[in-house]
This record gives structure tokens, sequence and C-alpha cells, in this order.
């Protein structure tokens, strides 16, 4: 694929990075070790150590390992073993706080099992079952699921081990990560997603490789390919049929959903739109969050399943990627957002000419600026696999040794010769009977006989079981269903605590405004029910019986409210509803001549006290309440 010319300035290349990383290294009898520059504060950073893949020793050793099977030269076994020893016996990895796959725990086992396969040493083999038994609470109860920092890369490490230990225990844990992955999926407009919790702050569970649904449905694809669970494989495809809601076919990108500060600070952003943060959301490509990473799935997704629906989306992110390569214009060639990131989906290509032209525009930089990042004052000094200068020679590597699948940006399991161990527990049907379940409770608690699990989606088993319902023509079974498929499409619409968070903070800061008006002044506003309240009745109800679904930070919930309430939520579910014309509608409602004056005088503080009360709860607000505050 390079030529003899080409392979000898990329060998010139690697050498330099490892002459760097030999030069800059601390040791003792025993232990080798690289510093890794912190941030104080946005402008100062000092030295420290970090153990992780990410940007600590755990990621350099990962390179000389490698370096190590490409020329074999025993030296890098000797830095590898006592940089292990010092990692090994850190406090930090003794006491970890941290149990990720490339930012905690997860990677010094990860690296144990790395140096196992390569040099079969049982001592690192041992230590990686030793610290998982240890740790297993924390392994697998870490709030995220995506792949860097969540239990999805969890997953992946320990399925890794329990092929090479076949221990039961561990096992155990694998099943336990799939249960939750399969409990914590949720339904959207399309496909399945997670992370709808508190653990995002994005405008919705996030797409992309590293926090997103491309690194989870990576996992799934591996781990159902390697028990043979095709189970899995669908909550892969559910995951990526997810992040199509969010390509941006102008961009030939996926959106990077995150929202930070900068992003919160619009005059809109309550009504959580799309459109309003959509022109920040499109320019990010790299391994982490983009094209560059997510084109690795659709990559394996079309190998295994070769639905042609996965090529265009493999060429999408190869011309994204093509077409920011035609500007360069970013200094920044790391392997978690640089240029650097996107060789694996070049390679997969052969485009020799444009990883020949990223490599060589880094080697410039870095000989410009001694950094292969100038975006932060640190690159200078920052030898991390993902975020600095190892990671150049890391892919170098890659290149060198024709690598497919399997290294730290695409990390893989072996072939499993004893497939059916987990196949049955989850089959296709087995997945979905628990996803569909969980939004039909009680009509399906209903419906005994009910087996039609083979459904595509949410959508289509709703379709099957109102078939089914209208064949038994049972009012009990049809209010259940009827009520369960009003909540199924709430949730498909609900974007996850953040955006409720973000919301909440809005509703808050108005209720505040409204509640300090006189109670004259509060017959004379106009009020609409709040667009986080939906009214549910019954086919057969009575009038002002009513169900509240109330969508939340937490998800969605039903109440229950008295006929006061109903009468009020009523008036201003379909139009805006003046404070004077609420007073009249009860008044005709509660009486059935007309009230006394006193009568009228308590039913006027009545009415507003309770609308005080629903504005506090965020069930109503006042129109227009900005404009009153002026």
């Amino acid at each position: 694929m390079f030529t003899a010319k080409q392979i000898e300035k990329l060998r010139n290349q690697l050498y330099k990075i490892y002459d760097d990383l030999c030069l800059n290294f601390k040791e003792t009898d025993q232990e080798i070790w690289w510093p890794t520059p912190f941030y104080i504060n946005p402008e100062e950073y000092e030295f420290r150590e970090s153990y992780d893949l990410f940007n600590g020793n755990c990621g350099i050793v990962l390179f000389f390992l490698q370096l190590y099977q490409f020329d074999r030269n025993a030296d890098h076994l000797r830095i590898i073993n006592k940089a292990m020893h010092r990692i090994l016996n850190a406090e930090e990895v003794l006491h970890p706080k941290s149990f990720a796959l490339y930012t905690g725990l997860g990677g010094v086992i990860y690296n144990c099992l790395k140096i196992y396969e390569v040099t079969n040493d049982g001592f690192y083999k041992e230590k990686a079952l030793t610290l998982t038994l240890h740790h297993e609470k924390q392994l697998t109860e870490l709030l995220k699921a995506d792949l860097l920092s969540g239990y999805c890369g969890n997953l992946l490490l320990l399925n890794l081990l329990y092929h090479y230990t076949n221990h039961p225990q561990v096992l155990n844990l694998v099943r336990l990560l799939i249960d939750r992955l399969i409990a914590e999926a949720r339904i959207s407009e399309q496909g399945l997603k997670w992370d709808y919790s508190r653990s995002k702050k994005a405008y919705d569970s996030m797409t992309g490789f590293s926090h997103g649904a491309s690194g989870i449905a990576w996992v799934l694809l591996q781990v159902g390919q390697y028990f043979n669970a095709s189970g899995l494989i669908y909550l892969a495809e559910e995951a990526l049929r997810y992040e199509m809601q969010y390509f941006h076919q102008p961009a030939k990108n996926w959106l990077d959903l995150r929202l930070g500060p900068h992003r919160l600070n619009k005059p809109d952003v309550h009504e959580w739109r799309l459109e309003t943060f959509l022109p920040e959301m499109t320019d990010v490509n790299s391994w982490a969050h983009g094209a560059a990473g997510i084109g690795l799935t659709r990559q394996m997704a079309l190998q295994h399943t070769k639905q042609k629906d996965y090529q265009a989306d493999c060429r999408n992110a190869l011309e994204r990627c093509l077409d920011d390569l035609k500007k360069l214009n970013r200094t920044d060639f790391t392997l978690v957002s640089g240029y650097c990131g996107m060789i694996p989906v070049l390679l997969s290509y052969q485009l020799t000419s444009q990883i020949d032209l990223i490599l060589d525009q880094a080697g410039e930089l870095h000989q410009r600026t001694n950094s292969y990042n100038t975006y932060v004052s640190s690159g200078i000094d920052d030898y991390g696999l993902l975020s600095g200068k190892t990671g150049v020679g890391y892919i170098i590597l890659a290149i060198l040794k024709g690598e497919g699948f399997d290294n730290i940006l695409n990390p893989g399991l072996p072939h499993n010769d004893q497939k059916s161990i987990l196949g049955h527990q989850y089959d296709e049907i087995q997945i979905k009977r628990s996803i569909f379940s969980k939004y039909y409770p009680r009509t399906l608690s209903k419906l005994k006989d009910f087996s039609a699990f083979e459904a595509e989606d949410i959508y289509n088993f709703r379709a099957k079981l109102q078939s089914e319902i209208s064949k038994i023509r049972n009012d009990d079974i049809a209010t259940s269903f009827n009520l369960e498929s009003t909540l199924v499409d709430l949730w498909k619409k609900h974007k996850g605590y953040f955006s409720f968070r973000q919301k909440h903070k809005y509703w808050l800061k108005q209720a505040e405004k409204s509640l300090k008006l006189t109670d004259l002044e509060l017959l004379h506003q106009f009020f609409r029910l709040s667009d986080r309240i939906k009214i549910y009745r019954p086919k057969q109800h009575r009038e002002n019986e009513m169900l509240l679904l109330i969508s939340d930070e937490n998800g969605i919930r039903e109440i229950s409210v008295g006929v006061f309430i109903a009468i009020i939520l009523n008036a201003t579910e379909k139009e805006k509803m003046k404070g004077e014309e609420l007073v009249k509608l009860l008044q005709s409602t509660l009486f059935e001549d007309s009230p006394n004056e006193k009568s009228l005088e308590e039913l006027t503080k009545k009415m507003i006290q309770q609308i005080r009360l629903l504005i506090e709860a965020g069930f109503i607000e006042v129109c227009n309440i900005n404009w009153i505050a002026k």
C-alpha cells in the first residue's frame, strides 16, 4: 500500500517519537514513568502522574507493546515491565477512584490482558483477574453507558477477560452489564438510545464513538458476534438508527450534541429546538465526535449485516474526512480530537496520499512547536496516547503493521469457537420482549397469550398489539393500551434529564415573576397549560375526569387530579384563558344558580390560590410574563 520511500519516512518519524519518549521518562531500579500535565487553572498546568489509557502511562505502555511486536527489541519489554510495576503498585490503582476503560482502572486491566496476549506472561492475566474481582462492583456501576468513560467500555473489557480466563464470575459480570444495557435502553423517534439521565450534558443522548451511540453500538456488535447473540446485534443496529436522526446531510456529518455553557446562553434555549443549536453542531469531526469515529462502527455494521444503508453512511463519513483534509486548517493531530484520529477510516480505503499528508503536516507542526496540538499549552509536555505525542507514534505503528480492527481506536475481541454460551439468552426475540414489555406492562398483563415480539420496533409492536386487541373487543384492555400508547408517544419525544433541567430553570424564573403579581393582576392575566403536561382522558370518562402525564427530569409520571384542578387545566389546554374567565367557568360549573357575592368572593379567592399552586408546580403558566415584568 505504501511505497518503500513512504515506509522509510514513517519509520523515521516513529523512532523520533520513540527517542523523545525515552529521553523524557523517569527511571529507578524498578520503575519507569512519564509525568502528566494537569491544569490547575485554565492558563496554568503542573506535572502529576496519570495511569489511564487516555493521557497517562497505560497508554504509553500500549505504544511500547505495539513497538515490541513491530521490531522485537527486547528493551521495549524492559520498559513495559518497569512501567507496569509502578502502575500496579500505585496508590491510585490500589485504591482507584475511576473505573472506566479509557479513563480509569479499566485501562490498567486492559493493559494487563494485552501484555498477556503478546508475551503469554501469566502474571498479567492473573493480575487482570484479581483487579477485576476485587473491584467488580465499581467496574459495573459506572453512571454512563458510553465506550470511553462508561460501562460499555467495561463490557468489552470484561468480555476480553472472560475469553482468557473462562472465569464464571467474570461471565456473570458480562451478563450483568448486558442486562443493564437492555434495562436502560429507551425509545426515541427512531431506534434506541442510552444515557438519557443526568450523566450527559447534551441536547439528547449523544452521537459519536467515544461518548455516544456509535461507541455503544461498536461494543454491542463485538460482544454480539463473540457470543452469537442476535439480540445484541439488534440493539447495536437500533443505536445506529437512533444516531441517524442527527445526521446532517449538508455537512455530511453527525451532529455533536454536547451543550456547554456557551451554547446555552441563548434567549430561547428553554424551547429546546434543535435549530437553536444547529449552527455549532456540524463542525466537529474527529475520532471522539463526528464522522471519523462514527465511520468505524458503520464499517463494522456493514461487514456484519451487508445492509446497503451502511454503505451510504461509510461513504458520507469518508467524504466528510476528505473535505476536512482539503482545508487542513486545524493544528491538532492528536488521536482523540485531531487529524490522526481520521487515519483508521482512511486506512480502510487505502488512501495513502491523504494519510501521508496528515503525518507530514503533523511532523512539520511538531518541528515548529514541539507539539501535536497547539490549541492547548500542555501539548508540548503531553505524551498521552489519545491526547498527545504517543498517539502519533501509535497510529504510525498501526499503518506499518497493517492492522485492521483491534487497536485502541477500535478495540476488538478475539474469535470465539464456543459462541452459543449466551446466544439463546440474548437472542433477538428475548431482547425485544424485554424492551417492548417495558412500555406496555399493563396491556400485556391482560393479554396473557400475546407473543408477537418479532416486531421490528416499538411502533410495529404497537400495531400488532392494536390488531390483536381489536379482535378481542375488551374495553379494559383497550383502555390500558390507549394510555400506554400515549405514554410511548411522550417517551419518544423525551430528550433526557439535561433538557428538562434547562427548561426547569426557565420555568422557575417565569413562575417567580408570576407569583409576584397581586391577586387582582393575576385575574387580568391569560393562562395556558405548560407544554410538559399532557392531559389524558379515558375513552369513556366522566366530565372533568382526567389523568395528567408529566414529562420531567426523571421521565414521565402519571397523577390524578381533583375536579377543581381539572376544570382549570381543561380550560387552559387548548387556548389561553383569562383569570376572570376562569372564575366565570368555575362559577357556572360549580353552582346551578348565580352565587351570592360572598360565595363568589370565596370562589375567586380559592381559584387564585389554586392558580398560584399550579404555577408553582409548573402545570400552568402566565402568557407574556416578560412583558408583564416590564
